[in-house]
């Protein structure tokens, strides 16, 4: 049976703090195929954390973009959130802890992770497990968002064809936040947005309201929360009247496109650049996303953390109360 990549990585460096039991990711990420429709369905399902996923749920994702994309039967892979959004990213009592980072209780602990350390997690995690694969997916991809569409959720969304969101949606990357300017999927984030807007989002790391989004067009439509699932099943029926080949090769054709706009460097420098991020020079003064979620817990350091800028720029609070089964 082949070994997860955050399960050899959790193995080498730090098993104590990765989730990577098969049984409970099978119950974070759910799939479906709906042989009649042609649309196959991957479900986050995390509510009670706003669906963030352990680092290996991301990497079931990419596993099962790549298992319907070889279903003959599947034409079109619809991303959805269950309960109160689509979903907030990686978890974040695992980020850091990947590429090597401890507890930083000792000074052991608080030495930085080798270069080498991080080189193949951000290679083989925070691009090839599941961003590439959604980038480079022959079959049509839809987002189906509400609610709150952060980190590695807004990144699948960036990479998605097409993205229908109800007007609660926001979405942005907590890695601007946390760990400074930090190049995820830059490629995507200024083919998507614009660059005028994409400098905006990433230096004040406030995030997108769902109008905004539709202007600048990273989403397609925005659509009332009790429609969001019909609209994404018509746009699905839309284009499963396509045939199976049209779709692929459209996509195909898109794929040698994107690389002469500068795609193949732009993933690149996704996982080289975020070696960087990871490895900021802090100043006196400067946030310590790592020290302050030791310090406090992750719940407390990024309330405070959101408290410190004026509302308009905050990540949380957004929710509206509404939830989707």
């Amino acid at each position: 049976m082949k070994k997860r990549i955050a399960e050899l990585l959790s193995s080498q460096w730090t098993a104590e703090k990765m989730a990577t039991d098969p049984g409970e990711l099978a119950e974070y990420v759910l799939y479906e195929v709906d042989e009649e429709r042609h649309v196959a369905t991957i479900t986050f399902n995390r509510p009670d954390k706003l669906n963030a996923l352990p680092v290996a749920g991301l990497e079931v994702v990419g596993d099962l973009v790549r298992e319907a994309e070889y279903d003959n039967r599947v034409k079109v892979i619809v991303f959805r959130g269950a309960g109160p959004c689509f979903g907030t990213g990686a978890d974040g009592d695992e980020l850091g802890y990947y590429i090597g980072y401890r507890e930083g209780n000792s000074k052991q602990a608080r030495r930085r992770p080798a270069q080498h350390q991080r080189m193949l997690p951000d290679r083989d995690m925070v691009m090839g497990a599941f961003t590439d694969v959604v980038a480079n997916c022959l079959k049509a991809t839809i987002c189906q968002v509400h609610g709150y569409c952060y980190g590695g959720h807004m990144q699948i969304a960036l990479a998605a064809d097409i993205v229908i969101a109800s007007p609660d949606a926001t979405f942005t990357h907590p890695a601007f936040r946390y760990l400074g300017c930090a190049p995820q999927d830059m490629y995507q984030w200024i083919e998507n947005l614009g660059v005028k807007k994409m400098k905006e989002i990433m230096l004040t790391m406030r995030p997108l309201d769902a109008d905004e989004g539709e202007r600048a067009g990273l989403v397609n439509k925005v659509v009332p929360l009790d429609d969001l699932e019909q609209w994404v099943h018509d746009y699905a029926q839309a284009i499963a009247m396509m045939p199976l080949d049209g779709i692929m090769m459209g996509k195909a054709n898109m794929q040698v496109m994107a690389n002469a706009r500068g795609k193949g460097i732009g993933e690149a420098m996704t996982w080289i650049g975020h070696g960087w991020a990871t490895n900021l020079q802090l100043e006196d003064g400067d946030y310590n996303f790592l020290k302050e979620r030791r310090d406090k817990g992750l719940a407390k350091a990024l309330k405070d953390r959101d408290a410190a800028v004026a509302p308009f720029f905050r990540l949380g609070g957004r929710l509206k109360g509404k939830t989707t089964e």
